[in-house]
């Protein structure tokens, strides 16, 4: 009995160490394939770097569309990456990390009339961002 709980922990740590594994593999993989739309897309860094030089006034409605769409699809992989840490699939350096990188996009973020909304993740944001 002693050996079958003893078995029954140590696959319960495994299960565990591969969740968070998985976790951190699926999150180097999003921002991998962000990168690489952004990279490979005809007009969207270059809406991106309008945006950040000459302002978001600056952009026609299509270019804001796209720009908008663009990064609440970066705040949803990063919403969703923060539940993992949440869930304990990421570490804490993980998690603040994530916290971090979006509180310091709230003010273009604004800018781009995106609002965050009330869950979890927003009230982390803006607790970081200090509001």
């Amino acid at each position: 009995m002693v050996i079958g709980l003893a078995v029954l922990i140590f696959e319960i740590r495994a299960s565990q160490h591969l969740a968070e594994t998985q976790a951190l593999v699926r999150r180097g993989d999003q921002i991998q394939v962000a990168q690489v739309q952004m990279a490979i897309s005809e007009s969207l860094a270059a809406i991106r770097v309008k945006a950040r030089t000459e302002g978001v006034q600056s952009l026609t409605d299509v270019e804001l569309y796209r720009l908008q769409t663009w990064e609440r699809a970066v705040r949803n992989r990063m919403g969703s990456q923060y539940v993992e840490y949440l869930r304990g699939y990421t570490d804490e350096t993980s998690g603040n990390s994530i916290v971090e990188s979006a509180a310091g996009m709230l003010p273009y973020w604004e800018e781009l009339g995106l609002e965050l909304g009330d869950g979890p993740f927003s009230q982390a944001i803006k607790k970081a961002a200090g509001r």
